[in-house]
């Protein structure tokens, strides 16, 4: 006996496409959405809700709803067919940013071919702590340890090498010509550098293609000549038993604790910086050098691209990178050193009255943006660390740190929240 028109198979797959399809834009714990061409054209009620979508009438593009910093990222997933699922920063609804999951699929819609993401609020998982813990201090892309654990294992290396009177080796490495995308290369190299070092080194990601090496409780800081000869020779391996392509080379910047810095955050800035010459000499190894740094920070002129669209901020803004490029600019005349101290006490006189006027604003309109808030006392605490043993070093030191930490503050946390602002009516 054959069923009524419309019950056959094809019918039946067409109701339960509607109705799943009905399910997901109405649906509060799902957060999926539909791309095309790198644009938004479907989002769920839980996406929507996530982003502060109040409507998709128009396509929106994908990269207005995480970090600038991840941009590329996100774009570069949503290209490949090897890269499924990235940790990014999204935007909430209030400006804010927070810790994602972004799943890429591949899919077909009625209406055509689509690529299918899922966003998952990693900062809100609470029902597993090693769930969390992982999700927190590991990089989601390539399995390795991540900026915040690093930064965490740095210090306490440093407060164990202060007790024991031990060294403290840290590396910024950098591979030079790696194929994009780089999660599944640094995961290999990453498990590669981690079996040929000790059990209590570490190998991090502490961005898209840069690495952390930490060697604590070393005697000497020449002792750090060994693991680069295995790093060197597991980066060989590796790039020849896998996909890496052939030219790539690795370039080091070595610093020691406490002979080249005396706190966690100037140990990682010295390696940093000592990379950095790698790079422009096309160096293997590069190990900073005890004593002042020889170059000051460039200065850098304001531009236009560094607005965030709040008179009041970018006005502070402007005088904080003013107040940078004069101390900039006292290191590179070589002036008076009390000079120097006093420049620098001015700038973070500035900077504190700079954080009290954000923190009005986000009073003002009732955004508690604690993460914002947080990123302040840290950088109050640093510069502190700065101004204990102030000496020509650590002056150069705290003027790079700035002007480092000032665009990446603008582009990472200000320009978010200024949109949140703005959204409330702040000019």
């Amino acid at each position: 006996m054959s069923g009524p028109k419309g019950s056959g198979p094809e019918a039946l797959q067409a109701q339960m496409r509607d109705a799943c399809a009905a399910a997901l834009a109405a649906g509060d714990a799902l957060a999926l959405g539909a791309v095309r061409q790198g644009m938004l054209v479907f989002a769920s009620a839980a996406l929507a809700r996530t982003l502060g979508l109040t409507g998709l009438e128009s396509p929106r593009a994908v990269a207005e709803f995480v970090a600038e910093a991840d941009r590329q990222r996100v774009d570069r997933a949503l290209a490949s067919t090897t890269e499924p699922a990235i940790a990014v920063r999204a935007v909430r609804a209030d400006g804010s940013l927070f810790e994602a999951q972004l799943l890429v699929v591949r899919g077909q819609l009625p209406d055509g071919p689509a690529t299918v993401i899922a966003l998952l609020d990693v900062s809100r998982v609470r029902s597993d702590p090693r769930q969390l813990s992982y999700v927190e201090f590991y990089d989601a892309g390539s399995g390795l340890p991540n900026r915040r654990l690093f930064s965490d294992r740095v210090e306490q290396a440093v407060i164990d090498g202060a007790r024991s009177g031990r060294r403290v080796v840290a590396m910024a490495a950098k591979v030079v010509g790696l194929a994009s995308p780089a999660d599944v290369a640094l995961r290999r190299l990453g498990a590669a550098l981690q079996a040929c070092l000790r059990e209590t080194d570490t190998v991090a990601r502490l961005d898209e293609e840069l690495l952390g090496v930490l060697l604590p409780r070393l005697a000497l800081r020449e002792q750090a000549a060994g693991p680069v000869e295995r790093i060197a020779a597991a980066l060989k391996e590796t790039a020849e038993a896998t996909a890496l392509p052939g030219q790539v080379a690795l370039r080091i910047g070595i610093a020691a604790y406490p002979d080249d810095a005396p706190t966690p955050e100037l140990l990682v800035e010295q390696a940093r910086a000592a990379l950095r010459e790698a790079l422009n000499g096309n160096l293997a190894v590069t190990f900073a050098s005890a004593g002042p740094v020889r170059e000051p920070p460039v200065r850098v002129p304001w531009s236009a691209r560094y607005e965030v669209g709040l008179e009041v901020i970018d006005g502070q803004h402007r005088q904080l990178l003013e107040l940078v490029n004069r101390l900039s600019d006292d290191l590179g005349a070589g002036r008076d050193f009390d000079q120097l101290v006093e420049s620098l006490r001015e700038l973070v006189r500035y900077t504190e009255h700079h954080f009290a006027t954000e923190e009005r604003l986000m009073d003002e309109v009732g955004a508690g943006a604690e993460r914002h808030r947080s990123e302040h006392r840290r950088l109050i605490e640093g510069l502190m660390r700065y101004t204990v043993s102030l000496d020509a070093s650590t002056v150069s030191q705290s003027s790079r740190f700035l002007q480092d930490w000032l665009f990446h503050h603008i582009n990472e946390v200000d320009r978010p929240f200024a949109a949140f602002l703005r959204s409330r009516g702040v000019k």
